[in-house]
């Protein structure tokens, strides 16, 4: 734990996103004002001047970014103006000789600012991830990086890459709790009402999130069922009840809108659930009992599958423990 103040810039530009800038920089602020002042934030611009954020919000700036700065840290956000960016010379530069004088400094990314240190080379032969919407652009563009988008963050040492708004905070957590202590981080997880860890190893989901969406009633009608009450014991056919449709129009229809079947669907549902359950303290057996598994041995399958870890390791990494608790 180091314990030391840091000063961080924190990088606007034409067309950030708002939500990647203020996301990160409130788990700085609030732990600022929950524990000692760690923290000093500065946002600059490669110009020194105002910027228009994406949702058209004009944000002031304390300077002009640049090398010589006295932080420890450069954030670089994302938001639909990287795209600009990845031709400018002096925000590479920025970014490629931000470490180069003083190889403590860190250098992190949230979203798609995740392309701009790839294209300043800082992201070659290193484990990375940015926006789901940009995977396809960034193996395309960035074959050396080694890409994994389905991950929420990576902490690659110095260097350290967010998948997005939510997943942002997350590492901003985890920098908190290396930082300043677990104590510390959260108390900060408990004012922002977000979790202290769900984990850089976790899978983003971000299939279910999208499925919510669905412009297929049938299968929104069944969705929105599912992720209220995972802890029922769904067949297929009561699945299909639920849509109104065949159990085998259901599967036809799931397995051309979401290149799955809705038995595999609904596990995907049950281990998010229960890894947030986790993530938050919850016991096993109750978690168990919440997200809909029989049993331990079902959920252990589960989460090996789909995570690549078992439940116990998982919660030891990455759950807030406290003595006594019971399972």
């Amino acid at each position: 734990m180091d314990k030391s103040h840091r000063h961080i810039d924190i990088l606007l530009f034409d067309g950030v996103n708002i939500l990647d800038v203020a996301g990160m920089a409130q788990a700085f602020s609030s732990t600022n004002e929950l524990a000692a002042h760690i923290y000093s934030l500065r946002y600059v611009s490669p110009a020194g001047t105002p910027v228009i954020a994406s949702c058209g919000m004009q944000l002031q700036v304390d300077g002009r970014a640049s090398c010589g700065s006295k932080a420890d840290d450069l954030v670089i956000p994302g938001g639909r103006g990287v795209d600009d960016l990845l031709a400018s010379k002096g925000v590479l530069d920025l970014i490629s000789g931000w470490r180069s004088h003083q190889p403590e400094r860190r250098l992190i990314s949230v979203c798609s600012g995740a392309l701009l240190l790839a294209q300043a080379g800082v992201l070659d032969g290193i484990i990375a991830t940015t926006h789901w919407r940009r995977g396809q652009f960034a193996r395309q563009q960035f074959p050396q990086v080694l890409w994994q988008e389905h991950k929420l963050y990576f902490d690659a040492g110095p260097v350290m890459t967010a998948a997005g708004v939510s997943s942002g905070i997350d590492l901003a957590l985890a920098l908190i709790r290396r930082d300043c202590g677990v104590s510390t981080a959260l108390q900060v997880a408990r004012e922002m009402v977000v979790y202290l860890h769900r984990t850089g190893g976790q899978m983003q989901f971000s299939d279910l999130l999208e499925s919510q969406f669905s412009q297929d009633r049938s299968l929104r009608t069944l969705i929105d069922t599912l992720f209220e009450d995972p802890q029922k014991s769904w067949t297929l056919e009561s699945m299909a009840q639920v849509a109104g449709l065949t159990p085998r129009t259901l599967s036809r229809r799931f397995a051309k809108s979401y290149t799955t079947s809705p038995v595999k669907f609904l596990e995907r549902l049950r281990v998010k659930t229960a890894a947030d359950l986790l993530g938050v303290g919850t016991p096993v057996g109750k978690a168990i009992t919440l997200s809909g598994f029989y049993d331990f041995q079902q959920m252990q399958r589960a989460f090996k599958r789909h995570l690549g870890t078992t439940i116990g390791a998982y919660r030891d990494r990455f759950a807030p423990h406290e003595k006594g608790a019971i399972d």
